[in-house]
């Protein structure tokens, strides 16, 4: 399955064959077959794997998590690695041709990545690292209908923006929408900290 993952993240679904991953695989076609009844069926398996290592690398980053903000950093990372990864054409490939594979990734949005965010958004006002007058309700419905902004190829074209930047320009303007005072004053240190190391990553 992450074989073939890898493949339609870098070349996106409607360019990649059975044949190119049954070559990929080491196994001939008629073994691939024997697994999955056809592209579809290998797609929708494939997606299915994917959310469900999705879902463990959340869990796992909101656990070891100490406070809020630094949980919404981790995994602005850990999303900004995976748009490092994709090609644009993934999402539109899905969209269009494979719609019962793509209602798996936007089920997945609205439900586990908004009810992350809610909580992330409720316990930073907890914390005082979010301000208090802030709608979480509204906050997380509004991230998670941004997430696929950064390829959306009428705003942003791959020729002039890469999908991970916009990303981290968009999580940027987000987080210090919803800091407080308090939350500000940590957003500032983690930076300077970030640019003390030298570090070009979120």
């Amino acid at each position: 399955m992450r074989r073939a993952e890898s493949l339609f993240m870098r070349y996106g679904i409607k360019s990649v064959s059975m044949d190119d991953i049954a070559r990929e695989l080491g196994i001939s076609k008629k073994t691939l077959y024997q697994f999955f009844e056809n592209k579809e069926d290998l797609i929708l398996k494939t997606i299915e794997s994917h959310l469900q290592d999705e879902v463990c690398d959340m869990d796992l980053i909101i656990s070891h998590a100490s406070n809020a903000l630094q949980e919404i950093m981790l995994l602005a990372r850990h999303v900004i690695g995976q748009f490092q990864e994709l090609t644009p054409s993934v999402v539109y490939d899905l969209k269009k041709y494979y719609p019962e594979a793509w209602n798996l990734i936007d089920h997945m949005q609205r439900d586990h990545v908004y009810k992350s965010i809610l909580n992330n958004l409720n316990r930073g006002v907890a914390e005082g690292d979010y301000r208090s007058d802030l709608n979480t309700e509204i906050m997380a419905r509004l991230h998670v209908g941004s997430l696929y902004l950064p390829i959306d190829q009428s705003l942003f074209p791959i020729r002039e923006f890469q999908p991970d930047q916009v990303f981290k320009e968009y999580i940027y303007h987000f987080v210090r929408g919803v800091a407080s005072e308090q939350g500000l004053s940590k957003i500032k240190e983690y930076l300077r900290e970030k640019q003390s190391a030298g570090s070009v990553n979120f």
